[in-house]
């Protein structure tokens, strides 16, 4: 069943209905954010630890295990008790669309994890180094075809590798895609010119256009940014371009259903906070609050739409 992502997105951060609480958490609570520190899921896992230590008294505990696009972290949490006190950081790439670009990646987003909350959807920004020569994404298209083979972008994660996948496809576009582990190695390589554009999530670009050092020409959600509206969205140009995505917080399948609706209710109250929504909506990330059932539709959607996007843009499992 596919669900109206802007219809879930819209609902009202409201407290859920009162019900029998589970004894969450017991002792301290490990986040795995299965990427580099600095990224979109780092810098939610922190804000979110903070009100959640807040809120229950215990601590919890940002760990970042990168690696494989996301996999080296994510089946560390699939071998940690089934208890709740082990969460990963579940967000597209790891829960969209690694079930699709991957043959095997020794889990199974659908039947191994559970969403207990959304922080909230987000894009990318197609970035470019401030001193590019290029004034829009138009003129930068004329660039590349104008020296086919003689550009390069990079990429370090399933939100940074299918925008640029899907404009090599959509434009039949002749440019390098070079593939990093961590997004500081590219930002550094982008810096220094050995790449020249990249995709990049808008919670983790926001701080990079702030120094003045790189600019977005456009963006890959379904329109404009109200906040930028001189920036134009990639589907005004490609018709089908289009690869929003979410940050959330997942556990393992196997978690007892008390526990995973008290996480999830404590999940809603921290992204319900004054501090937590003003510093999402500050990053390009509209909050949302979605009880369990509601949170399990919208990650399948997001599922079943990246697999569209990925067969669109030509990227074979591997």
């Amino acid at each position: 069943m596919i669900v109206a992502r802007r219809s879930l997105l819209a609902a009202p951060l409201l407290a859920l209905p009162a019900q029998a609480q589970a004894p969450w958490p017991q002792r301290p609570v490990r986040i795995v954010v299965p990427f580099a520190a600095g990224g979109s899921s780092d810098i939610c896992a922190r804000l979110a630890s903070r009100q959640l230590q807040a809120q229950t008294g215990q601590p919890f505990v940002v760990e970042n295990i990168a690696g494989g696009n996301g996999v080296v972290g994510t089946l560390a949490v699939l071998q940690a008790p089934a208890d709740g006190h082990t969460l990963t950081l579940g967000a597209t790439t790891t829960m969209s669309a690694n079930p699709h670009m991957m043959k095997s990646p020794g889990y199974d987003a659908e039947r191994d994890f559970a969403s207990v909350g959304i922080f909230g959807i987000t894009a990318s920004y197609l970035m470019v180094p401030a001193n590019a020569p290029w004034p829009s994404v138009q003129a930068l298209i004329a660039d590349i075809r104008a020296r086919p083979g003689k550009l390069n972008a990079g990429w370090f994660n399933g939100s940074s590798r299918i925008p640029a996948a899907l404009l090599q496809k959509l434009g039949n576009l002749d440019f390098e895609l070079i593939a990093y582990k961590v997004i500081g190695n590219a930002i550094t390589d982008l810096q220094n010119g050995q790449l020249q554009f990249v995709f990049i999530d808008m919670v983790a670009a926001d701080a990079h256009l702030a120094s003045g050092r790189f600019r977005a020409l456009a963006v890959t959600g379904a329109e404009r940014l109200p906040r930028l509206p001189e920036l134009p969205a990639m589907r005004e140009l490609y018709d089908g371009f289009e690869t929003g995505g979410y940050l959330g917080m997942a556990v393992r399948a196997a978690t007892p259903l008390p526990i995973q609706r008290e996480i999830n209710r404590q999940f809603v109250a921290a992204v319900a906070t004054e501090e937590l929504t003003r510093r999402l909506r500050e990053m390009a990330l509209e909050p949302a609050a979605l009880d369990l059932e509601q949170a399990a539709l919208y990650t399948r959607a997001e599922r079943e739409k990246y697999g569209r996007i990925i067969r669109l843009a030509g990227i074979e499992p591997e």
